[in-house]
């Protein structure tokens, strides 16, 4: 058994679970560049076909690393949820990326009627007019403002409980990173068994070149010991964050 198995299996004892059969065929990121490729296609293929055992240990995981976890059915029903979070906290105001998830939950609407401003957080390129340093100040400080940040991600990750998100157009990292609440909307789909799986497909983005400048990782909320060594939430970012699985 690998070190990477031992500790997978060591997370389905903590639950209670025999065996979830998510790594019996689990690539890792290193190995010949000349297999990447298939390396890459097997680790999509797990987050697919294992992906109710994946988000079973990604929400148990997730809620000991300090994450408020919801399953809900849809897209519709994640933007309930996030509405009722909006109105339990009296938001006034609420940011969000334009992950597609996030688009199909968020309807404004609702939010209007309740009295809660939504800001799409996205840069207007294609205005020959527009004044780019002054887009990203005057969304900054919206960011800085809003009461609560909702966000899709690019990857889950079930043996941490750790949300991926890959900052490009109309994805800021400061929508979970300003806000003192942050919601992360995972997909089915989405979740993978490990790092192993997301540095190789990371690592087939960058032989592609597709790669990014950087990621987000995302594990709970906020934390630091910086001062006098005792832990302290939210100073560095969101000290409440809230994981929606749907699907």
């Amino acid at each position: 058994m690998s070190d990477r198995e031992a500790f997978l299996q060591s997370i389905r004892g903590a639950l209670g679970r025999q065996d979830s059969g998510l790594t019996s065929d689990a690539p890792t990121s290193a190995g010949p560049p000349d297999q990447l490729e298939e390396r890459a296609r097997r680790a999509s293929e797990i987050a697919s076909r294992d992906a109710d055992n994946l988000f079973d240990v990604l929400s148990n995981v997730a809620a000991g690393a300090g994450w408020n976890v919801a399953h809900v059915p849809d897209a519709r029903a994640a933007g309930e949820y996030v509405l009722k979070l909006a109105q339990d906290l009296e938001a006034r105001s609420a940011v969000y990326s334009l992950h597609p998830v996030v688009q199909a939950a968020i309807g404004e609407a609702d939010f209007d009627t309740a009295g809660i401003t939504t800001i799409p957080v996205a840069l207007d390129r294609d205005d020959p007019d527009s004044d780019e340093d002054a887009d990203r100040a005057r969304l900054r400080s919206i960011m800085e403002a809003a009461d609560l940040g909702v966000t899709g991600v690019d990857y889950a990750i079930a043996e941490t409980g750790t949300c991926v998100i890959i900052p490009r157009r109309g994805v800021s990292r400061l929508v979970s990173l300003l806000p003192p609440v942050h919601v992360a909307i995972v997909e089915r789909g989405q979740a993978l068994p490990s790092l192993d799986e997301l540095f190789t497909l990371r690592r087939d983005d960058f032989i592609r070149g597709d790669f990014g400048s950087y990621m987000n990782l995302i594990t709970g909320p906020s934390r630091t010991a910086d001062i006098e060594y005792t832990i302290v939430t939210g100073v560095h970012g969101p000290g409440e964050v809230h994981m929606v699985l749907v699907g």
